[in-house]
């Protein structure tokens, strides 16, 4: 099901869901990412840094939102479809 996605504090929420649904530490992300627990505790409270707040306050200027969504699959086809 699709989040919408207002603000950093909005993202950082959507995440930590996620990530709690997948049954991942924070840790476990950080590891995976090459960067330390508090970064991804950072991240999750929306305290992401003033370009990504920026980006939001732009993003609601042009009256626009982000949707996060899982990732689709697809296939070498759908690749090579691309590409005719």
């Amino acid at each position: 099901m699709p989040t919408t996605i207002r603000s950093s504090k909005d993202l950082g929420h959507a995440l930590r869901r996620t990530r709690l649904k997948a049954s991942m530490t924070q840790s476990d992300v950080a590891k995976r990412n090459g960067t330390k627990q508090n970064a991804i505790s950072r991240i999750e409270s929306g305290d992401m840094g003033r370009t990504v707040n920026l980006i939001f306050k732009v993003l609601g200027l042009l009256d626009l939102e982000i949707v996060i969504r899982p990732r689709s699959k697809s296939s070498a086809d759908d690749i090579e479809n691309l590409f005719p």
